[in-house]
């Protein structure tokens, strides 16, 4: 069964009677432009095929959560943060309280999905999106996909309380099928971008926890830089501003670490775009090779690998017909993509698993999907 049947078949043994709606989102992979989305930058993420749908109904004046992978949890409505899994729902819930009446008497949620945890591929945003979606359907209100992933990222945001910037949610809601999605965060312009090399996803088993990591730490520096540049720049408002022919001399005027941060975000924003061109134009060695960039300055940079991440991208890079491979997600932990020849993926996969020393838990192919339905209401 897919993940909308399981979902649907959970919620009935859960709650004796049928959901309301059900809705679906897929999880995401960022091809490149990392650590640059919550300083205005550009993005390059694609939906992915494997899913997570949520299905709702009438939570009885609670909010009742059940869902494959955890505990089913119960509480008062309307909800509080409660630092479990249902808060992803709970926030999502509490953000559309006023929509209609329908979540004036609590809400019941069953997810099921096929969306991997602890891979980087936004498990989080795909559950939000996901229950965004299903409970606009039930409620009969309509919602632009854009102000599925908003509420999504404002309930990540204010309800969980995880600062982050707004590309997975837009990924999960907008991706494009097949393709990938070249997005600017600031203005929120966006077109799609085929993709043509294979992806291959490798899990290096070190947990992420962003929430215990530097994340927090990162964003500190990046605004304590800003506003370090703003007397000399008193327009500037995002850092991918800084005209990058100035840079270095820009940068001499921070100190460190902050000029390497800067330096990372401004590069991999051009880096981001470029990566795009070359997908477009079927340049898929140029691309590698700005993957590789990417990811040598998330190492050296923004100082966000881990020795772990390091051994696994110099492996990969080694396999024949790969073309690049980074760190992906927020990084101090977390998983590895690989970008290959089209074709290649499969022959990639195989050589890592096979690689005894790296001992990775999880490698797998990768392939663009589509953003978020309704799949019954």
């Amino acid at each position: 069964m897919n993940p909308a049947q399981r979902a649907a078949e959970l919620f009935r043994a859960s709650f004796a009677s049928a959901p309301a709606a059900i809705a679906s989102a897929p999880g995401r992979v960022n091809l490149i432009g990392e650590h640059v989305d919550y300083h205005g930058g550009h993005v390059l993420p694609a939906a992915t095929l494997e899913r997570t749908a949520v299905a709702v109904g009438p939570g009885g004046g609670r909010l009742r959560a059940v869902s494959e992978r955890a505990e089913r949890l119960e509480a008062d409505w309307p909800p509080v943060r409660s630092g479990r899994w249902s808060d992803y729902p709970a926030g999502v819930g509490a953000l559309m309280r006023g929509d209609s009446a329908v979540l004036a008497d609590g809400l019941a949620v069953a997810v099921a999905s096929d969306v991997p945890l602890g891979m980087g591929l936004s498990s989080s945003a795909a559950l939000e999106v996901a229950t965004a979606a299903a409970i606009a359907a039930w409620a009969g209100t309509r919602r632009s996909e854009r102000d599925l992933a908003e509420i999504g990222w404002r309930a990540e945001n204010e309800f969980v309380g995880m600062p982050c910037g707004l590309m997975d949610q837009i990924a999960s809601a907008l991706g494009p099928a097949g393709s990938a999605l070249l997005l600017d965060c600031r203005s929120l312009e966006m077109h799609p971008v085929p993709v043509g090399v294979d992806l291959v996803l490798v899990d290096s088993g070190e947990p992420r926890g962003l929430r215990d990591s530097r994340y927090g730490e990162r964003r500190r520096e990046g605004a304590e830089a800003l506003a370090l540049l703003r007397p000399e720049f008193p327009a500037l408002l995002c850092l991918v501003d800084l005209p990058p022919a100035r840079l270095g001399t820009i940068l001499r005027r921070l100190p460190a670490p902050l000029d390497r941060r800067v330096k990372h975000v401004v590069n991999e924003n051009q880096r981001t775009v470029l990566a795009a061109r070359a997908l477009e134009a079927g340049d898929h060695a140029v691309f590698g090779t700005l993957v590789n960039a990417s990811h040598n300055s998330l190492r050296d940079l923004y100082e966000c690998s881990t020795p772990r991440l390091d051994a696994i991208v110099a492996a990969a890079r080694a396999v024949p017909r790969v073309l690049g491979a980074r760190l992906v997600g927020a990084g101090w932990g977390g998983s590895v993509l690989v970008v290959t020849e089209p074709g290649a993926g499969g022959m990639v996969g195989d050589r890592l698993r096979a690689d005894e020393a790296l001992a990775l838990p999880q490698v797998r192919l990768v392939r663009p999907g589509a953003g978020v339905r309704v799949e019954a209401s």
